[in-house]
């Protein structure tokens, strides 16, 4: 079995349901509502395990659109897939999630943009294990 951890950057460009929340407040929502996909297993094609998610940082780059850029960090079910292969896969467990109405605490609509800026391996999670 593989136990390769890998890290993916995102960057995910919406249309933000409240753009006068604060930058933490907006990052955490989103952290939220990736968790709560996440226990739905919309995510589940990518990983078996748990999907480290985070928010690095959020911005609007132009007027109305919002640009959250993330990390996942996840032990991939097929490492062998290309990147846009990949890309494949987040873009339709995102909009599964957002059919299903998760994400929508955080955009207008269910319309997300998704780029994949990175995908590296970080490490065997096993030694990780071992060296916490």
């Amino acid at each position: 079995m593989n136990h390769d951890l890998t890290r993916y950057e995102l960057q995910l460009e919406m249309l933000e349901r409240n753009s006068l929340l604060g930058a933490r407040a907006a990052m955490r929502l989103l952290s939220s509502e990736f968790t709560l996909a996440q226990n739905a297993a919309y995510f589940a094609a990518l990983s078996a395990d748990d999907i480290a998610f985070d928010v690095l940082s959020r911005s609007t780059p132009q007027e109305g659109v919002t640009r959250f850029t993330v990390t996942l960090e996840l032990v991939e079910r097929r490492p062998q897939l290309s990147d846009d292969e990949v890309t494949s896969l987040l873009e339709q467990a995102f909009t599964k999630a957002l059919n299903a109405s998760y994400f929508l605490r955080v955009c207008t609509d269910d319309n997300v943009t998704l780029r994949l800026l990175s995908r590296e391996f970080v490490a065997d999670d096993a030694v990780l294990r071992r060296a916490a």
